[in-house]
């Protein structure tokens, strides 16, 4: 006799791709939620509570994704570091003026794919930190790398790779804000930037 065959369960698969990518729906909406609440008001004035009403979710829901706001801060801050570090590992140019351009420019690249989680990155406090650590280190080395290069060609305005990249972490970001409502903002601020790094 044959043995009965056995009929997917096309049912269960459906409702698991449902739940599936409901899961990752919300998550995405928690990162983008979480961004722009921290980015706008700083991580200690957001409560779990406001998260989940403007998310529209249960506190049962928030849990089940993170532990803690804390955890949400990290999750958001750590792509925007890694896009960083991976723009300024890929393929340089070969002149040192190009490498500056690419610097300048990786800044308006994080601006345009994370711009709130860009903006969080000036307020983390040492709740965060331990837990980006590593990301926040990589991604300077990968900065003070290029600056290194740019300070042997003798182009640094200031001659001092430490300091452009201080200068950097300084300045970097607030311009982006500062210019994010001029009609040649990427022009603005790329010019704006290059001047400050490099000799005339």
């Amino acid at each position: 006799m044959n043995d009965p065959v056995t009929q997917p369960r096309t049912g269960n698969v459906i409702r698991s791709t449902k739940v599936a990518n409901r899961r990752i729906e919300i998550r995405a909406r928690l990162l983008q939620t979480g961004a722009r609440l921290f980015a706008e008001r700083g991580l200690s004035n957001v409560s779990v509570e406001e998260l989940i009403d403007a998310v529209g979710i249960s506190r049962a829901t928030f849990y089940g994704f993170f532990a803690n706001k804390c955890e949400l801060a990290v999750a958001v801050l750590i792509p925007v570091f890694d896009s960083g570090t991976t723009i300024l590992s890929e393929k340089m140019p070969r002149t040192s003026r190009a490498k500056a351009e690419r610097l300048v420019d990786m800044y308006l690249e994080l601006w345009n794919q994370h711009r709130d989680a860009l903006l969080l990155t000036g307020m983390v406090d040492s709740t965060v930190f331990p837990h980006i650590r590593k990301q926040h280190d990589d991604f300077s080395v990968a900065i003070n790398k290029v600056l290194k290069v740019i300070e042997n060609a003798g182009l640094l305005r200031n001659g001092d790779a430490a300091l452009s990249y201080l200068l950097l972490a300084k300045t970097g970001i607030p311009l982006l804000r500062l210019y994010q409502s001029h009609t040649d903002f990427e022009t603005v601020y790329r010019d704006s930037m290059l001047a400050l790094l490099l000799k005339d």
